[in-house]
């Protein structure tokens, strides 16, 4: 069996950067870098902070860069992964248009490749986490927005114009995806009820010691992810549905809402055979997903 490829990963995100080595097994090679985003500032801050969350990784796993077979990166969208250019993407101003494939492989001469962070996301979770085996996989971020993407028999769906998940503008009832399902959402959420602001941690660390408000705040959550997931379930049809991003880390204050609400959207079919759990990845998950688009050959084959 011949040596293992080495790929970077990067999680470009509304509020860090999470970068990685990883090799094609899935494993990861020294730490898991996470750098701030730098969002509230120009496009420079934030390419300076993701080239340096890049270095820190390669060093962390003793790797030269000329080791690698590419670097993979997962935004937020839209963009144009073919160009390597991202596009308006809403949380993340100070991107719009910016060269992200050209300003890394003028640093680093290697393969880039880019893709919607949901993409990545269930890449990953279909080559190496819970959707292993699995036909159909959708992955859906729970994060500063919300992120989606769909893998079919091993291979991402981009759709006809690659904004295939693109659902930022889409409604799930009154609200859009990224307004709903997301960790603003849930802070929206507490607001509503209590009248004040609290962090998503915050609100978790209370849920799971038994505070009722907390916990009535997941119980609408659960049901407002319910209703997305059954919407997007309902167009892809998929054996598993992961759930990733900061909010998906407490899964276990939502799920008994997601879980018995989501037949309502579904056919009786569907609903019976559909898993929905979150990914056991942790922090890693969306960078190993973004390694995932060198090792799987995404654009290469097309």
């Amino acid at each position: 069996m011949g040596a293992k490829e080495l790929a970077v990963g990067v999680d470009l995100g509304g509020t860090k950067i999470a970068a990685g080595v990883f090799d094609s097994g899935g494993d990861l090679l020294g730490k898991l870098i996470v750098e701030p985003t730098r969002a509230d500032g120009p496009a420079e801050g934030t390419s300076e902070a993701l080239l340096a969350a890049v270095q820190q990784t390669l060093e962390s796993a003793g790797v030269d860069s000329g080791e690698l077979s590419g670097i993979g990166v997962g935004t937020p969208g839209p963009l144009d992964p073919v160009a390597g250019t991202l596009l308006e993407i809403p949380t993340l101003p100070q991107l719009h248009y910016f060269p992200l494939r050209g300003t890394l492989a003028q640093r680093y001469e290697t393969r880039v490749e880019l893709s919607n962070d949901g993409n990545c996301f269930a890449l990953g979770e279909a080559l190496f986490g819970a959707g292993q085996g699995a036909g159909v996989v959708l992955g859906v971020t729970l994060g500063t927005g919300c992120g989606v993407g769909a893998v079919v028999e091993g291979r991402i769906f981009e759709g006809a114009t690659s904004n295939a998940g693109e659902v930022y503008k889409a409604l799930c009832g009154d609200r859009t995806f990224d307004e709903g399902l997301s960790g603003p959402g849930l802070e929206r959420l507490w607001y509503e009820r209590l009248g004040e602001a609290k962090q998503g941690p915050e609100i978790t660390d209370l849920a799971r010691g038994g505070d009722p408000d907390a916990k009535a705040v997941f119980d609408v959550f659960g049901a407002e992810v319910a209703r997305g997931l059954g919407i997007l379930a309902a167009i892809l049809d998929p054996h598993i549905i992961v759930l990733g991003g900061s909010v998906a880390g407490a899964f276990d204050c939502f799920e008994e809402a997601v879980q018995g609400r989501i037949g309502e959207y579904l056919a009786p079919s569907a609903a019976e055979q559909l898993r929905i759990v979150a990914s056991s990845a942790g922090a890693a998950s969306a960078a190993l997903g973004a390694a995932s688009l060198i090792f799987s050959g995404h654009r290469e084959e097309q």
